[in-house]
């Protein structure tokens, strides 16, 4: 099923999250993973912090578990004691979000990071980004990229298919084809490949850029933000994280009520908008749909029919221009009315 496979994959990823407001019964959990990708061989201890202030502290179990229980909405730093042998001390962030009163239950991992002096073999993997790949499956591979760019996903898809029969692991291979599957709508079959993609190299920001955007289609914004926060983690200098980071955060918005996690979504897409344009320098923000939907749920519809204008004038030929015009109109009508 697709939910279960997309909570397996997010067992793997930061759950999205807002500031501390009230106690409540949420529970962080997750897993630590040593860096050959298996449970560390002996109870890692795992500290939780707060502003800098220590909260609570506890043992994985032997598969790798922990948990920390009775937690309010606020951004945690999670830290799992290195061992001065394997691998480093190594911290993460972790954002508890709780929309409504019942308690929730929200998923970070810790990957541990190997000391460089020692580092742990991974067969086929000679780092996070290289892999000893069969000159066979490249040609396949190679094949297969031909075929995508001339529009022919059939071939492409029989080509990346073959490449991942001569080396399994192929990363770029399953996350090309779980990018195939999913422009094509088959989403079962791109979870498959993108968990396969992830599972062979989780530090790639690609695979989670992916699977945010597969979220987006089924209309799970809060995940879909969770998966852009995690490639945003993982490349905090690719202003394209924060600008997907964003779209969701708005779409997100606009399904929820109007108070105070309305506004809290809104200032959190707002100040990803920020980042996403300061990394480009002004050249990316989330579309215009996206940004005019941004600026009427803040209130500000004249400013949404603006934009939808600039639009229209950039793009006097588009297909829709009627509905956009019907639109603009609507936003004006709203402004006049607006207390």
């Amino acid at each position: 099923m697709i939910m279960f496979r997309v909570v397996v994959l997010l067992f793997f990823v930061c759950v999205c999250g807002s500031i501390a407001f009230a106690q409540s019964a949420n529970v962080l959990q997750g897993k630590v993973i040593a860096p050959s990708g298996n449970p560390p061989t002996n109870p890692v201890r795992v500290k939780l912090t707060f502003s800098g202030r220590h909260i609570h502290e506890t043992f994985s179990d032997l598969s790798g578990r922990f948990s920390f229980p009775g937690l309010s909405r606020g951004v945690y730093q999670l830290t799992a004691e290195g061992d001065g042998i394997s691998f480093e001390t190594t911290s993460v962030y972790a954002e508890v979000s709780a929309f409504g009163s019942a308690p929730q239950t929200f998923t970070q991992d810790i990957h541990l990071r190997r000391i460089p002096q020692k580092p742990i073999a991974q067969t086929g993997v000679v780092n996070a980004f290289t892999q000893n790949v069969p000159e066979a499956a490249k040609q396949a591979f190679t094949a297969g990229l031909k075929f995508i760019e001339e529009g022919k996903n059939e071939a492409a898809i029989d080509n990346m298919r073959r490449a991942i029969e001569i080396f399994p692991d192929y990363f770029e291979a399953h996350l090309q084809l779980g990018n195939i599957y999913l422009k094509q709508d088959k989403l079962n079959e791109a979870i498959a490949e993108l968990d396969l993609a992830r599972q062979v190299n989780p530090n790639d920001e690609r695979a989670y850029q992916s699977f945010g955007l597969l979220l987006m289609k089924q209309n799970n914004f809060p995940m879909a933000v969770a998966i852009f926060s995690e490639a945003g983690r993982l490349n905090p200098g690719n202003p394209m994280n924060a600008v997907m980071r964003a779209t969701a955060l708005i779409h997100q918005a606009a399904g929820t009520s109007e108070g105070d996690d309305r506004t809290f979504l809104l200032a959190r897409a707002e100040a990803a908008i920020a980042q996403g344009s300061n990394q480009s320098e002004n050249k990316l923000k989330p579309d215009t749909m996206t940004m005019a939907l941004f600026y009427e749920l803040k209130g500000e519809p004249e400013r949404a029919a603006t934009e939808l204008e600039s639009y229209l004038k950039k793009n006097p030929q588009l297909k829709n221009s009627p509905a956009i015009q019907n639109e603009i109109k609507r936003l004006r009508e709203k402004s006049k009315t607006k207390p």
